[in-house]
């Protein structure tokens, strides 16, 4: 299985290629993820992660179609960002977007790819009280009204190319 780790940082995933702009990082291929394309050949990973990278793309429509690009018919894409109402969120200056649990139902079919998983996970000091549970069983009166009380900590969404 070949694996590609988009924006490895320095905690690449393991037995994975590293693609990340950063020298500095445990890349393999330095490149600029803002400027499709990327230097690897259509239908080449079987998955894609990465892991507290979307948020800081100009363009999220964009690389999702490089990825669509290079990934093989039903590769999985694994992506993690941080919730809205995480502080991590919108605390972190070079962060350009916020994303909630719905961020990829729109541009997921233009990019073609289909959304198998999305979940909201919590810190644990809100875990015992069952909130994820409920905020991923009623994701939009949870975001609508309780996601600044209970705040989200990482969305995890899983994708599958369709080619």
């Amino acid at each position: 299985m070949k694996i590609l780790d988009l924006g490895c940082g320095s905690s690449k995933h393991p037995n994975s290629i590293g693609a990340d702009i950063n020298l500095n990082s445990e890349a393999d291929v330095i490149c600029d993820l803002n400027h499709p394309a990327y230097p690897f050949k259509d239908d080449c990973f079987d998955m894609v992660v990465s892991k507290q990278v979307f948020e800081h793309v100009d363009d999220v429509e964009s690389v999702l179609k490089e990825v669509y690009r290079i990934c093989k018919n039903k590769a999985k894409i694994i992506i993690q960002v941080p919730h809205f109402s995480c502080f991590y969120s919108y605390g972190d200056p070079t962060h350009k977007r916020c994303f909630s649990i719905f961020s990829f139902d729109k541009i997921a079919p233009r990019c073609g790819v289909k959304i198998l998983v999305k979940k909201l996970t919590f810190h644990k000091a809100f875990r015992r009280y069952k909130i994820n549970f409920l905020a991923n069983k009623f994701s939009v009166t949870y975001e609508r009204f309780w996601a600044f009380i209970f705040p989200g900590e990482h969305l995890h969404f899983e994708l599958e190319v369709i080619k």
